[in-house]
């Protein structure tokens, strides 16, 4: 349906019309021709009548969705959320959820779904707690989970998750999807007067995410009760969280295009030659020196905008960068008791654990990573978290397995060549 600007704008054009056959005819000083006249009758007696009621309905639309809109904003009286009953009330700081009341109103969704429990059916119908959308489909014998619980999921796998923190997350309408890459500007050239100017195009790649299944399992104990409805939400939450979130990083940092990253090809894959640093002769992180560190700051290409980081394992961080920076001097006893900011040559330090945090034996390994993951990977989500139950698998010791599954992919696209860099480096022992 058009809008009632567009409407009226079109019978303004009408009449417009109408205007303009008429004083081209007092100009010409002549009576309407036979064209010119069954085109104002059309004008006057169907076409204009007809947008009228267009725009009449319009108006009429419009006006009632603001009023429902309003009354939605502005509710008369909302509805008080359930009270929690005070054995289930949480007795700890929650680290999952914003609220108590979130926590509890998943607890109750896992409850119903998961258990079949009776009581947290209705508590759900009551309280009008609902599947969060997606646009995925379900597993087969799934259930998306409730909004405040995906939300807590999101973010904890945010905060636990290097790489979902780091890259550039593309939203997947599709199980593959295209993303165009700008990978070369167009040429200029000096031309003197009256010369032909070269045309030159902009080069655009293209990349590929192709969304992989990724499922992670919790095991809990099947006599769960009203009572324990807020732990059981926040260790589904964590632990789901967790799991996907270190599969994620793997998948980033570690994949070689094998089935055990789901067939993605991170920056262990990736790089090519020419963005990869040798610390020639130094196979531990004992044994790395600042020109070692200042190489790879030096063979990162500075795009415009680019906003760099290292990326280290904590063991590593601390027996290099760290380490280097005590010794370089200028160390007040303050410092040494709060200890060192997570920074290093002016670049902040990311620590993600699985990276290599052997202090031996490392030659061949990749140290740390340096350069703008924003600008070099994509990391495509196609669907949020699907969650599923098996009471059979451990029938025998009366548990359930709890089953999330989610739909993503990465694509490290920045990668150099054999003799050019990209904007992330790679230092490896030597």
């Amino acid at each position: 349906m058009k809008s009632p600007i567009e409407l009226s704008k079109e019978i303004q054009a009408l009449q417009a019309k109408v205007e303009a056959i008429q004083s081209l005819a007092a100009e010409e000083s002549r009576e309407f021709t036979a064209e010119e006249t069954a085109e104002i009758d059309g004008i006057i007696d169907k076409q204009i009548p007809k947008l009228s009621d267009d725009l009449r309905r319009a108006e009429k639309v419009q006006n009632f969705v603001a009023a429902k809109v309003a009354k939605i904003e502005s509710p008369e009286a909302e509805k008080p959320q359930a009270k929690i009953p005070a054995q289930a009330r949480a007795y700890r700081k929650l680290e999952a959820f914003k609220s108590e009341y979130d926590a509890y109103a998943s607890g109750q969704f896992v409850l119903a779904n998961l258990f079949n429990n009776a009581k947290a059916k209705q508590f759900c119908a009551d309280n009008g707690i609902r599947n969060a959308m997606s646009t995925g489909d379900n597993t087969l014998g799934g259930f998306l989970v409730p909004e405040p619980m995906e939300a807590a999921i999101i973010e904890l796998r945010e905060q636990y998750g290097v790489a979902r923190q780091n890259s550039r997350v593309w939203p997947m309408a599709d199980s593959v999807t295209i993303v165009p890459k700008l990978a070369g500007e167009v040429t200029g050239y000096y031309v003197g007067e009256g010369a032909t100017i070269t045309a030159s195009d902009m080069t655009v790649q293209q990349v590929k995410l192709d969304a992989k299944k990724l499922a992670a399992m919790v095991v809990v104990s099947s006599e769960l009760s009203e009572d324990s409805v807020i732990s059981v939400a926040e260790m589904v939450s964590r632990s789901v969280a967790y799991t996907m979130s270190v599969k994620e990083d793997e998948a980033l940092f570690l994949g070689d295009g094998t089935s055990t990253y789901g067939g993605i090809v991170g920056l262990a894959g990736a790089l090519a030659a020419g963005s990869l640093v040798t610390a020639t002769s130094n196979q531990t992180f004992s044994a790395l020196t600042f020109a070692n560190f200042e190489s790879v700051v030096g063979a990162c290409k500075m795009y415009s905008g680019i906003q760099p980081k290292w990326y280290i394992s904590n063991a590593g961080w601390a027996a290099s960068m760290q380490r280097l920076a005590n010794a370089a001097g200028g160390v007040t006893m303050a410092e040494l008791a709060g200890g060192m900011s997570r920074s290093f040559l002016g670049y902040p330090v990311v620590v993600s654990q699985v990276l290599t945090s052997a202090l031996t034996g490392t030659t061949g390994l990749r140290a740390c990573y340096f350069g703008d993951l924003a600008m070099g990977s994509y990391l495509g989500t196609r669907r949020g978290i699907s969650i599923a139950l098996d009471s059979s698998r451990y029938f025998e010791l009366d548990q359930v397995a709890i089953k999330a599954t989610q739909r993503f992919d990465i694509n490290v696209h920045d990668r150099g060549t054999a003799s050019a860099s990209g904007g992330i480096i790679g230092l490896v022992f030597g």
